[in-house]
């Protein structure tokens, strides 16, 4: 294998390597204080949601930027703690995952929304909202690698849907926490890629060691 042909494995493979990433996970927390059907009381709630920073845009505009996953590392997930009904405890799980940024909207209006529905489950949403009506919580519309800061935002809403249309449950809350508690912020290639990116390294290494001694 010549220099020229594993120069362009090198270069075939660096996308790739960049464009993979680790799993990034956010715990959230917080309290009911709307039960519309008198199950959740004031129970506290806590729950995550896992997603990657190379997760597909499925919208792309000057004030809105929306990012997709289903399956495999994407999920959201919440269990429910002081109901007055153990059997709505959860835990819910969603296994797919839709992460809407909103930058300078007309109002003015930043927000944040996470939301988490199943495949399985179509009454199922889980959805956490923040809400900044100063507009001043994001600069752009990019995907956040880490938590955006509770602390910036008006509104700070939990909501969570399911149930059947005989037996509906609902919930709604306020977001007491927010934080990272893996991949935080990092984008990593994974293994796989690493060993085939070292792998040509090696490769190229030795071709040139076979021409120095020619």
């Amino acid at each position: 294998m010549n220099s020229k042909l594993l120069l362009g494995l090198l270069a075939a493979l660096l996308p790739i390597c960049a464009a993979q990433a680790s799993p990034i996970t956010f715990l959230f927390t917080g309290a009911i204080d709307n039960d519309p059907f008198g199950v959740f009381d004031n129970a506290t709630f806590d729950g995550s949601y896992t997603f990657d920073s190379s997760m597909t845009q499925v919208l792309n505009t000057a004030n809105s930027g929306g990012y997709a996953g289903s399956g495999g590392i994407f999920n959201m997930n919440v269990s429910f703690t002081g109901t007055l009904d153990p059997s709505v405890d959860g835990p819910y799980i969603a296994d797919t995952l839709n992460i809407t940024v909103n930058n300078n909207f007309p109002g003015p209006l930043d927000e944040y929304l996470v939301t988490g529905t199943s495949s399985t489950d179509s009454m199922l949403s889980i959805e956490i909202r923040l809400d900044d009506f100063s507009g001043t919580a994001f600069s752009n519309t990019s995907l956040p690698p880490t938590p955006p800061s509770l602390a910036a935002f008006t509104s700070v809403r939990f909501a969570l849907f399911d149930g059947t249309l005989d037996n509906p449950i609902e919930a709604e809350g306020a977001l007491r926490t927010l934080q990272c508690t893996a991949g935080c912020g990092r984008t990593v290639p994974e293994p796989n890629a690493m060993l085939l990116f070292s792998v040509a390294l090696g490769a190229l290494g030795l071709v040139r060691r076979r021409a120095a001694v020619r």
